[in-house]
């Protein structure tokens, strides 16, 4: 049988307040915010970081535009969201957002870079253990293991009707931690078809360092495993 308030005895901290106890101490400590505080903010706050850096230095893309302007509003939720968990202020989050709102309805979409550039300093995205600091053989080869089973069928044609980027040009042209975000994404605009995280923090590195080796004509002498990805 539940206990009733009176017999409770005095009442602990809410969990709002123990949250806000977590995240002081981690400040006062150095050490990462736990992710289960706001991955979904701060991962939405990254890949907008960098949609729109691809829309200020790239051709212009009415898709791309589009985008950007459905995830602004997907990161409104999420940081109304983020901050009821983490007990900071929504106000200068979405006065940023607003901004970037109007930029990207105005064609000033070094605004829109300038605004998500700032959120995504302000709050990063932790991707320690996502990004290998070596790509080695092993790794290689549960990279490409993964790559066949999880990828190729959508990535390995991308064009017209299908939204799944070549993961391989990606990695040329981005960064270790840029293509780890992308990775953990899964499909941009089409979030129902998305992956919902179901690779673990080194499956991911393996991904991003077989990627990156293949993209620079490193890792073609790997091929998947017979057996499994690895322990």
């Amino acid at each position: 049988m539940r206990a009733n308030a009176a017999s409770r005895g005095p009442a602990g901290p809410t969990q709002g307040v123990r949250r806000r106890i977590l995240l002081v101490l981690c400040v006062l400590l150095g050490q990462p915010i736990p992710i289960a505080l706001g991955a979904g903010f701060r991962l939405e706050v990254a890949l907008l970081a960098q949609e729109a850096q691809r829309a200020y230095v790239g051709a212009k893309s009415p898709r791309l535009a589009a985008r950007i302007q459905s995830d602004l509003g997907v990161l409104g939720f999420e940081a109304r969201s983020y901050c009821e968990r983490a007990g900071c202020a929504p106000a200068p989050i979405k006065a940023r957002i607003e901004r970037a709102r109007r930029a990207l309805k105005s064609g000033a979409i070094n605004i829109v870079w300038r605004e998500m550039h700032a959120l995504r300093v302000a709050y990063p995205f932790d991707l320690r253990g996502l990004v290998p600091r070596h790509s080695s053989a092993r790794r290689l080869r549960e990279g490409a293991f993964l790559y066949t089973r999880l990828c190729a069928a959508c990535h390995v044609t991308p064009g017209a009707g299908n939204p799944a980027p070549d993961l391989f040009a990606l990695a040329r042209r981005e960064g270790a931690a840029d293509l780890a975000v992308d990775i953990l994404a899964g499909v941009r605009g089409t979030r129902e078809r998305a992956y919902a995280d179901p690779l673990s923090d080194r499956q991911v590195a393996a991904l991003v360092a077989y990627l990156r080796a293949r993209a620079s004509g490193q890792g073609r002498a790997h091929r998947p495993p017979e057996g499994h990805a690895g322990d």
